[in-house]
């Protein structure tokens, strides 16, 4: 008798413990700077992935259940990457993760196998270099353009104009290097010439000789490879300097950012790849869906740019995904489902997806800004 009393003691504490398991929240795992150089980037990149995520929870979750969105901040630090992100899947058991940011640092995570070990789909890193794009990765789904398309288009634009002579400045690192590699290779094609290379630090707002060095060489544009915090120095320096050549930077940046440390004069005329749609600017109905959230249940004190688009689609992506995929939902099935998303349409906003393509959508854009701060495109 007290052994059957203990059987269903035992029965009725793992049904128990079950119940809340079925009604619990699904997490969602970001790893990002929110408090150093690339701060406005992970901070954008957090904001878009949490009105996403709220809005879905105030419709119902996902097969009933909420989801949870858990942010750690790494500031940018390499190792803090792969330590925090292998402590939030031991803690939280995310079903997913969404939008590391930085190319150093998503090289880290892919070298650790933290995703191989616990099989868990990376959604959206915040990197666009080709090198960790092939040979394709089954748990990596990226939802921008490549570093390589970014450059090409930019190096076409100044071909397009009539430049013959083109600079580069870029950071000493992994992901400097993937820039200035796309770029040889893009200037090659567009038959222009090299005219200087700024190379600084990783991460540093120390540009000055970098920016001495591409002056020197007297081109006719240039392109800044750089992203956060170096780029808005390394515009306020540019100017300061008289390196009055037109710029473009890549899509790792934020304007409003630019503008507040470089001085709107300075910053008037930069011009950057957006690789996501501007809800500034963009008529879409993904733009309109974003800018009603963050008017109605958002923070004022944040600013709309592509960024926020990026971990708004980024999480939008996963919802979708997850809302196709049979119950009860594993990190497998939602993998499976994000690779039948051939196309995914976020409210026009087109991203697509198979079994031996993992890179979403080749969108590229310029815009320049003026003189109001706001970009044009």
């Amino acid at each position: 008798m007290m052994r059957r009393c203990l059987t269903l003691l035992c029965l009725t504490a793992t049904l128990a413990a079950a119940l809340p398991a079925r009604a619990a929240e699904f997490t969602v795992l970001q790893v990002a700077d929110y408090s150093a150089s690339r701060a406005s980037l992970g901070r954008a990149l957090r904001y878009g992935a949490r009105l996403a995520i709220d809005e879905a929870n105030r419709q119902g979750g996902i097969h009933g259940r909420k989801i949870k969105l858990v942010a750690l901040d790494d500031r940018y630090e390499v190792d803090d990457t792969v330590r925090l992100l292998k402590a939030g899947i031991d803690a939280h058991a995310p079903l997913a993760i969404v939008n590391i940011l930085g190319t150093a640092n998503t090289a880290a995570v892919l070298k650790s196998g933290l995703l191989e070990a616990a099989r868990i789909p990376l959604i959206g890193p915040y990197t666009g270099a080709d090198h960790l794009r092939t040979p394709l990765n089954p748990l990596v789904f990226h939802v921008r353009a490549s570093y390589g398309e970014e450059v090409e288009r930019i190096v076409r634009h100044f071909a397009n104009s009539g430049v013959k002579r083109v600079g580069i400045l870029h950071e000493d690192d992994p992901f400097g290097e993937s820039i200035h590699s796309a770029f040889v290779e893009a200037v090659k094609a567009h038959g222009l010439a090299i005219a200087g290379r700024g190379i600084s630090p990783r991460g540093s707002v120390d540009v000055s000789a970098a920016v001495a060095s591409v002056m020197a060489a007297d081109p006719q544009a240039v392109l800044v490879g750089t992203a956060g915090a170096p780029t808005a120095v390394t515009v306020k320096a540019a100017h300061a300097a008289g390196l009055f050549a037109p710029k473009v930077g890549i899509s790792v940046n934020d304007a409003t950012q630019i503008i507040k440390t470089a001085g709107a004069e300075a910053a008037r005329g930069f011009g950057m790849v957006s690789v996501m749609p501007d809800p500034a600017a963009c008529t879409l109905p993904i733009c309109e869906e974003l800018r009603t959230l963050h008017a109605t249940h958002g923070d004022r004190g944040e600013a709309l740019s592509p960024n926020t688009m990026e971990g708004f689609v980024s999480a939008r992506l996963l919802l979708l995904a997850a809302d196709n995929a049979s119950p009860p939902l594993t990190r497998a099935k939602l993998r499976d489902a994000i690779e039948s998303l051939n196309p995914a349409n976020l409210s026009g906003f087109l991203l697509s997806y198979s079994p031996t393509r993992h890179n979403g959508s080749t969108y590229r854009d310029i815009g320049v800004i003026g003189a109001g701060g706001r970009m044009m495109y």
